[in-house]
């Protein structure tokens, strides 16, 4: 196994990644510092979400390229993602603040350059996601609707944790991305990321809970050896046809001894929110729960 962040995560657990090809544009003079009050642009779809869950989305000005919610950020300006911001739209818009998940060399450096506050905002864990409202929060004036915000998700893991208290546990192979149809490629979990926390509160295992690592690649043998009962297979925000969907489905035939794929418990998510750590993780927490306990009463 080898370490490897899916493309879709990047964005969401604000990895340190180097970034080449970013050119950063000179200031013109030397404006004074922004004060905090003014336009915010967020550069990652979870912390979009949380800020319009403090009821600051009026103060957001600009989005990143993956933003879809809530369905008024379509109608702001797109400034790249977080692989390609796009500095001139950037500049343009003469925001007061910069929201961006981890560490970016070349947006620290424009920002240095520009006297503008940037925001780093850690969210890979359901911890990290409570200190991560709480510092929006504090960092936007908001202390008390993040209270809130936070005192609301606490109760939705707890209601889901008591819901399957007691359940059998299935055991989950969790697949963030795969490269290839022939299944050479499947990029998984380890405990300590947040998809593998709330498929622990929807009571299933990860099969690679104890892995070290947040994020790995996993070969077809450890996972016959592993033997999943349930595959939840991530496609967070594909359109799929059913044509799609049961191609997809049938490329697990090809390991017939897999628990999983004998008893027909292979499931395809496609929610755009499946892998992003926000205010709506609990949401995906109930679905997998209904998925991985049809026998049990957990509602709709």
């Amino acid at each position: 196994m080898r370490l490897l962040v899916p493309c879709c995560l990047l964005g969401a657990v604000g990895l340190a990644v180097a970034f080449s090809g970013c050119s950063v544009p000179e200031p013109s003079g030397n404006p004074p510092p922004r004060p905090i009050h003014l336009g915010i642009i967020s550069m990652a779809p979870n912390l979009t979400e949380t800020v319009y869950a403090l009821g600051l989305g009026e103060r957001v000005i600009a989005v990143g390229d993956y933003d879809d919610w809530p369905p008024e950020v379509n109608q702001l300006p797109r400034v790249g993602g977080y692989l390609d911001p796009d500095f001139e739209k950037i500049t343009m818009l003469s925001p007061g603040m910069i929201l961006l998940p981890g560490k970016h060399q070349q947006v620290s450096e424009y920002a240095a350059l520009n006297h503008l506050p940037v925001l780093n905002v850690d969210m890979d864990s359901l911890k990290s996601i409570d200190e991560g409202i709480a510092t929006l929060g504090e960092a936007l004036g908001a202390q008390e609707a993040a209270s809130g915000l936070r005192h609301k998700l606490q109760e939705e893991i707890a209601a889901v944790r008591e819901a399957t208290q007691g359940l059998a546990r299935p055991q989950v192979l969790i697949i963030t991305s795969r490269q290839s149809r022939d299944l050479n490629q499947l990029y998984t979990t380890g405990g300590d990321s947040f998809v593998s926390e709330y498929v622990a509160l929807a009571g299933g295992d990860n099969i690679y809970g104890d892995s070290t690592q947040r994020y790995l690649e996993a070969s077809k043998e450890t996972v016959v050896v592993k033997a999943p009962d349930v595959i939840l297979e991530f496609h967070a925000g594909a359109h799929l046809s059913e044509t799609d969907r049961a191609a997809l489905v049938a490329d697990w035939d090809a390991l017939p001894s897999l628990p999983a794929v004998k008893e027909q418990r292979i499931y395809l998510l496609t929610e755009s929110h499946a892998l992003r750590p926000g205010p709506r993780v609990v949401e995906m927490a109930w679905k997998v729960a209904r998925l991985l306990h049809p026998e049990a009463d957990l509602g709709t």
